[in-house]
């Protein structure tokens, strides 16, 4: 195609071709430097008034959060990782050090301390049990003494001294029955060696935690000591403390070993109910008289 240029009035440029003609103006009040129609910034202009008109109404009403109607799991699993801070030059350039091993603590002495420490004879034992401050952390002076000499011919034990033992070790209501029981055996408390697993009153003691504390070993450590004929227990829990080489469940027999002076002896043994529980039943009362008639009697 050939295209003719010539200028007409007005000084534009008019070009024809064969195909039609065009005509562009540089005076088009609308256009910009560059050509373009000033429209389009009138436009945006109007835009960001309008979007900080709606911002400037939901501020004042109080909205100044997004909120979205879709519930949105910020702690899903396969969640992108939050980029690890970058260690400075100066933590970079340290050496990673070993840590000290924190110190081990030694174990807790169990009750009564040392069992190298415990007292060689019964009269030592006596005392040291009025005294020893790891045997129980309440007030010494409400503690009951064991009553009677080694070699009984029975050793009674109870759990601990009962809340009316004001005098001495079962002289309260326990005490007087266990009178009657002795009486009805041919026995007295002259012939018996009376001791507790625990030094003073305490109701509801957690006896697994003193069975872990050691105290089975410091109760067969003074039966042996007492050395008597035969063992009465009162309360299942000094059964599971003691845990007799031997003992039938049904017949609530059996024998414990123990060390005196160098020589293992067994002593017989029988269980029964504790004292205060056997007071309110009497068909405890006859059990135990049968069990005593069992293991009383000479083989």
């Amino acid at each position: 195609m050939i295209a003719e240029r010539g200028v007409v009035k007005g000084g534009r440029e008019k070009s024809d071709s064969h195909s039609g003609s065009a005509l562009t103006s540089s005076n088009d009040p609308m256009a910009g430097p560059d050509g373009r129609s000033g429209g389009d910034s009138s436009a945006h202009a109007d835009n960001a008034a309008l979007i900080e008109s709606w911002s400037a109404f939901w501020a004042d009403a109080g909205v100044d959060l997004t909120f979205e109607d879709k519930p949105r799991d910020w702690i899903a699993e396969g969640a992108p990782p939050a980029e690890a801070a970058q260690p400075r030059d100066a933590d970079a350039a340290r050496p990673n050090r070993p840590r000290p091993a924190a110190p081990q603590q030694a174990p807790a002495p169990g009750i009564g301390g040392d069992a190298q420490g415990w007292p060689a004879t019964l009269a030592a034992f006596r005392d040291w049990w009025m005294n020893e401050p790891s045997l129980d952390a309440g007030p010494v002076a409400d503690r009951a003494a064991p009553v009677g000499e080694a070699g009984a011919r029975l050793m009674v034990l109870v759990a601990d001294p009962a809340s009316d033992d004001a005098d001495a070790l079962l002289s309260g209501e326990d005490g007087r029955l266990l009178d009657a029981m002795l009486a009805a055996m041919g026995l007295t408390r002259g012939d018996c060696y009376l001791a507790s697993a625990l030094p003073r009153h305490m109701p509801a003691a957690d006896w697994r935690a003193l069975e872990a504390e050691g105290l089975g070993a410091l109760m067969r450590h003074h039966i042996a000591l007492a050395a008597p004929r035969m063992l009465a227990i009162f309360g299942a829990d000094l059964v599971n403390l003691l845990s007799p080489e031997r003992f039938d469940a049904p017949s609530a027999q059996g024998a414990i070993m123990v060390e005196s002076v160098g020589d293992a002896r067994e002593i017989p043994l029988m269980a029964s109910y504790p004292l205060a529980v056997m007071r309110s039943r009497p068909q405890a009362k006859a059990l135990w008289w049968g069990r005593w008639l069992t293991l009383s009697r000479p083989a």
